[in-house]
This record gives structure tokens, sequence and C-alpha cells, in this order.
């Protein structure tokens, strides 16, 4: 049983505005970095901080950008390449769009558009996201399938499926590369308030990795997270929290499986 643990912090709505509405660009360098560990959820900011006056902080949004690993950022990359004046930025944004689009394994699997095994050692099929920890509704099963997909197409060798794909498993039996599922479920959402009067929000999710066709089971991964936004937070705020530590519980455990691949395959 593989076992990961990892504590991100979370950021206010106060903190956003560093990127955007601090004077010194060394504090927006900072908060972009920042919002680059935090998960999906900050893609937004970040895309908006590529338009940011210093290249310092230009590069800083482009790298958090590649840490996240979500190719939907690429539109905005290129958008922002266009009109950027500075060598160094530009190859900056080129080199994570090079990284985007090399992980951009989720495929639509049509007939127009099939998926690529060439190169691949393993195939993540992603299966049920679900939110079993009786906080919030089922809005939380699409947060964590985006922190799984972007996570996922990170992995060194992975193709990325999400959902089954019958034409890529033929692909895969015939080119004898092993194929894992990989289901979770967010097990634990709890809420506290410290004696400073900042909320705390700590998530655990749990997955299991099951070798298709015959489903049997390889293996389990937790993955937990803590954030606190550091002051008092409105209803929006709580939600906004929320959401980027449950991607960060799942970023863990997905990290924690790549580095099993290998092991889980046989």
């Amino acid at each position: 049983m593989i076992v990961a643990t990892l504590t991100v912090a979370g950021h206010s709505v106060a903190q956003d505005r560093e990127l955007a509405e601090s004077p010194d660009f060394r504090v927006r360098v900072q908060a972009a970095l920042r919002l680059g560990r935090t998960g999906a959820s900050s893609r937004a900011d970040l895309e908006n901080g590529l338009r940011d006056a210093h290249p310092a902080v230009r590069v800083a949004c482009a790298a958090g950008l590649g840490n996240i690993g979500d190719p939907a950022s690429i539109p905005a990359l290129e958008r922002a390449m266009k009109g950027e004046s500075y060598a160094t930025v530009k190859t900056a944004m080129k080199d994570t769009v090079d990284k985007l689009r090399g992980s951009a394994a989720v495929k639509s699997g049509s007939p127009s558009t099939p998926t690529s095994l060439a190169g691949a050692r393993y195939v993540v099929q992603l299966g049920a996201m679900k939110n079993v920890s009786g906080v919030r509704a089922d809005d939380l099963d699409g947060v964590m399938r985006q922190a799984a997909r972007a996570k996922a197409g990170t992995i060194k060798g992975a193709v990325i499926v999400d959902g089954s794909d019958p034409t890529v498993m033929k692909k895969a039996a015939e080119k004898r590369i092993p194929v894992l599922q990989v289901d979770g479920n967010l097990t634990k959402l709890t809420q506290v308030v410290g004696t400073d009067g900042a909320t705390v929000i700590s998530a655990k999710v749990d997955m299991s990795i099951r070798k298709l066709p015959g489903q049997t089971l390889k293996g389990t991964v937790s993955g937990n997270a803590s954030g606190s936004n550091g002051t008092r937070a409105s209803s929006q705020g709580i939600v906004d929290l929320q959401n980027r530590v449950v991607g960060g519980a799942v970023e863990s455990a997905m990290g924690s499986m790549g580095a099993e691949l290998a092991s889980l395959s046989k």
C-alpha cells in the first residue's frame, strides 16, 4: 500500500490580489509561483498575469501554468507570446506550451483524433471520482477529476484516458501496454477556525489502482492536503479554499502513484 501526504498552503482573495495589484514586482513573482503550486483553480489568475508589466512576473506566471499542467492554458500562452517583446520571456512561454502539449495525453478518442500510444509505457484510465465526505454536493467530483487529469498528464511515459475507451484498450492489448484504472473518493473534508480567526480546511482523498482488463487491485493511494486563508473568509472564499485543498489532496495521491507506476503495472 502506498500512502502519500502533502500539505499545501491555500491562498485567500487578498493573496490573489497580490499578483494583480501589488506595486512590487517581486511580490507579484512570489504570488505567481505560489499560485502555480495550488492547482487548477489558479489557472485564470496566472493566465491574466501573462500580461503583467514586468517580464519577471510574466515568466513566473508561465512557470506556474506549467506546474499546473492544464493544456487548456495553451491558447492564453500563445496569445501572450504574440505580443511579447522580451526574447527570454517568449522562450519561457514557449517552453511551457511545449510542456503542456507533451502532457496533453487526454484525447477525445474519436476517429478524427485517435489516441496515440507511441512511446507509451502505461495507460492510465481515470475512473470514478466521488465526494463521499458528506460535505457539499457532487460539484467537488469535477474538481477532483480536473486535478487528477492535470497531475496525471505530467507522469512520464503515461497516456491518460478520461473514462473508458475501448479503442485505446484494444491498442494497448495489441502493444502489450499495461492499463491501470484509477478511482478516487474524497473521504474527508473538514473545516476549523483557529484562535486567530483563520479558517483551516483539510481534505483526504483515497484512490484505488486496478489493472485492466481483469480489475485486479494493485494498490491504494492516499493524499492529504490542508490550507488556510489567513483571514476570516466569505462563503465564496471558503468554497474556493475547499476546491484548492481538495485539488491538492488529489495531486498528492496522483503524484505518489506516478512514482510507483512501474511496480503497480506488473
